[in-house]
């Protein structure tokens, strides 16, 4: 069944997601009922019925090309990640079980008899779907322990994203006060947020907003992740949400220092700063070894003053990573990391020595899964923010035909199209290349070399891709 937040959704709008996921993955346009049924491991009557509500959807929303005939079978047209988004949206503005969590976690819908009678539920039928779908949640995300407002809050963000985040969240009623909130704490704090940022933002302050209004949790000094600032744009931010929301000038303050963390941990005001973080000593001894790791593995002296930008995303992401807000609902398939690991073995080693190292703090403890796609993030973070020359990983290739220069250019092209791979292609050779490759075999190169058909063949290539597994594990000398 589709993983993640989807596990909010009931068995049959799973079941939607599944098949249209199914679409994409495998890159079709049709199927019979017969083969879905197979593949997704589900009942003809459960294929038929789904077969249809997909076609139905179709006919109501001009932006899916779906249709149904039992005897050509299901077809879906253009099935990109945007249409698995709006379905997901739709489904999730039509779905029971969705509106449920929400009158439950943030009082939507209204009070709870008024809700019941609306939906046309008995109180039992809420409390087991309830019930079941935190039960889920903690099946998926065992990471999440929800214990206290605070991560409550975030986990709450992160869900009305996923379902929502691609349009206005859904509350009228409310939307004028957010809106207003938003721009104040913009200017205030003087935050230059992307526009997904500034949705993202949006849903935060829903998320207090109807946490204060609706369900009366406000935090207190045990919620508080800062130490006391003193400033006057937080001293603004505090009277703003004591007006704005009814608030004590206690409750404001640590209303105030809640959002004042997340702007810390994502935002990037440069009126913030990280050692007000009560956490800060943690969040700098994991980046100090990560760096020493760094250092020690890629021969660098002084880290810090070489890398600048990279020792400063380094200590955001870990800021990240030691927060409350740290959550990630992506899903990178161990496949995936395997093949980045085969073409950027030092960075993958790098990258693994930071997991090491962040998994030694234990709170907020991380599972398999996001453990995974940190070591991604990290990959990327090394990836982007190191220089090529440091990281040294690449295979250096010289393609050289005695058919001529314009047969070298053109394999030339087509090695570069080889992504993914690391590669470098060079012109002549030097020191630095590692293979040569040439429809001749020449005794008096020292180097690696293969030698090809003009024009190479599927054999060829595949006997390429090889070798370059093969020399990026040399390459990988540490871990």
């Amino acid at each position: 069944m589709a993983r993640g937040f989807y596990c909010l959704f009931d068995e049959n709008e799973q079941l939607l997601i599944d098949i249209v996921q199914y679409f994409f993955q495998n890159n079709i346009t049709n199927i019979s009922l017969l083969k879905l049924k197979k593949e997704l491991t589900i009942s003809a009557y459960q294929a038929n019925i789904a077969c249809k509500q997909l076609s139905t959807i179709s006919d109501n929303n001009e932006q899916f090309s779906f249709s149904f005939e039992k005897s050509r079978g299901l077809t879906l047209n253009n099935v990109t990640t945007q249409t698995i988004v709006l379905l997901t949206m739709l489904l999730a503005k039509n779905s029971l079980n969705i509106k449920i969590f929400l009158n439950d976690a943030l009082g939507m819908g209204g009070l709870r008899k008024s809700f019941l009678k609306k939906a046309g539920i008995s109180q039992s039928t809420y409390y087991r779907s309830k019930k079941k779908m935190f039960y889920d949640l903690q099946q998926e995300f065992p990471d999440q322990k929800m214990n206290n407002e605070i991560e409550y809050r975030a986990l709450l963000q992160h869900i009305t994203f996923f379902f929502f985040g691609n349009e206005q969240f859904p509350l009228k009623e409310s939307s004028k006060q957010v809106h207003d909130m938003l721009n104040f704490l913009i200017l205030n704090w003087q935050l230059k947020p992307t526009y997904a940022e500034k949705r993202q933002l949006s849903y935060f302050l829903v998320i207090q907003l109807l946490r204060i209004k609706n369900k009366q949790m406000i935090l207190g000094s045990e919620d508080d992740l800062l130490t006391r600032p003193s400033n006057s744009y937080f001293a603004r931010t505090k009277d703003y949400l004591s007006k704005s929301l009814g608030l004590t000038e206690e409750q404001a303050y640590h209303e105030a220092l809640f959002f004042n963390a997340y702007i810390m941990t994502y935002n990037a005001s440069p009126l913030t700063n990280q050692p007000l973080f009560k956490r800060k000593n943690e969040i700098n001894k994991v980046t100090n070894q990560q760096l020493k790791s760094v250092e020690t593995n890629l021969a660098v002296l002084d880290c810090r003053h070489k890398f600048p930008i990279f020792t400063e995303r380094l200590t955001k992401l870990n800021t990240q990573t030691l927060s409350p807000f740290f959550f990630i609902n992506t899903y990178l398939e161990q496949e995936a990391i395997a093949r980045f690991m085969n073409s950027y073995p030092v960075i993958c080693s790098l990258a693994k020595s930071f997991i090491r190292i962040r998994q030694k703090v234990g709170a907020p403890s991380l599972s398999l899964q996001s453990l995974r796609q940190l070591f991604y993030q990290y990959t990327v973070l090394i990836f982007s923010e190191l220089p090529e020359s440091v990281l040294d990983d690449q295979v250096h290739i010289v393609a050289d035909f005695s058919v001529g220069n314009i047969y070298n250019r053109f394999i030339q092209k087509k090695l570069v199209k080889l992504t993914g791979s690391n590669i470098v292609i060079d012109p002549k050779i030097t020191k630095k290349t590692d293979l040569f490759i040439s429809d001749k075999f020449y005794p008096g190169i020292k180097t690696e070399q293969i030698t090809w058909n003009c024009p190479p063949t599927a054999q060829d290539w595949h006997l390429l891709k090889s070798l370059l597994v093969s020399f990026h594990s040399k390459i990988n000398n540490f871990n």
